[in-house]
């Protein structure tokens, strides 16, 4: 047999929701749903159902899949029914990745088409977001984002480095760079949430209750990760928690 002189790592993770409450009274929350992919590929799912902890948070259904075969890396979560606090609650949650691999070992092709978020609702309230996964499909490896980031077809997209609310105006990418060398974008720009409760910091701020962030994906040349929904509690409760989060990534590695 002969050798081979390069082999696909394949890479994916994800989990439907998770998190910590630091006050009054510490609380861990177990993650929920959580499945991770072999660097060999294969398949790998999770599941759970009428999950609840404290009165705090519920979730009715979520499942976890992870998959990867001829060179492409596939991540899907999907949740139902979740509730929290009283406060917040969501019809249904999809965190899609899917990575692609150039057959001439460049780029990869990563996409978070499918992804979504419906019947959000915070005090009995509709949030209404504008959905622009697809911008990221289109533009699926990074030189191309950098391409449409020039032509000015990622405005309010590309969010700037220590500010999560400010889409960011550098001249080309490197600019919206954070300190890891990744750039933080959102699949929902802000400009286009319709809600009653103002935007502070990047998110929505309910008061008494805390502030919400919606389709925060972080880019790199290779990889993607995205979480669909991150809450920051504050108020008489403070902690943060995760609903759909996830990455993806794959390449060609040599044999040693």
């Amino acid at each position: 047999m002969a050798a081979r002189n390069k082999y696909f790592a394949y890479s994916a993770y994800g989990s439907a929701f998770g998190g910590v409450i630091t006050r009054p009274s510490p609380l861990t929350i177990p993650t929920q749903a959580m499945a991770s992919l072999s660097p060999s590929g294969g398949y790998g799912t999770s599941s759970v159902e009428n999950f609840g902890i404290n009165g705090l948070a519920s979730i009715r259904k979520a499942t976890t899949t992870v998959q990867g075969d001829g060179k492409q890396t596939e991540v899907t979560v999907t949740i139902e029914g979740a509730d929290l606090a009283g406060v917040m609650q969501f019809g249904r949650i999809v965190m899609h990745l899917t990575c692609t691999a150039d057959p001439q070992g460049a780029e990869s092709h990563i996409s978070p088409t499918g992804s979504i978020i419906e019947g959000l609702r915070v005090n009995g309230s509709s949030i209404d977001l504008v959905n622009k996964a697809d911008v990221f499909n289109t533009c699926a490896t990074y030189s191309a984002l950098e391409r449409a980031y020039v032509n000015g077809d990622l405005r309010g997209l590309i969010l700037a480095p220590g500010s999560l609310g400010a889409p960011c105006d550098a001249k080309d990418m490197n600019g919206c760079l954070t300190r890891q060398g990744d750039v933080r974008a959102t699949l929902f720009p802000l400009d286009q949430i319709k809600s009653p409760f103002p935007i502070e910091n990047g998110g929505i701020r309910i008061k008494d209750f805390g502030t919400l962030y919606f389709g925060q994906m972080t880019v790199s040349k290779y990889r993607r990760d995205l979480t669909m929904l991150r809450v920051e509690l504050g108020c008489d409760r403070e902690g943060s928690g995760g609903y759909g989060s996830g990455g993806g990534a794959g390449h060609e590695e040599p044999p040693a």
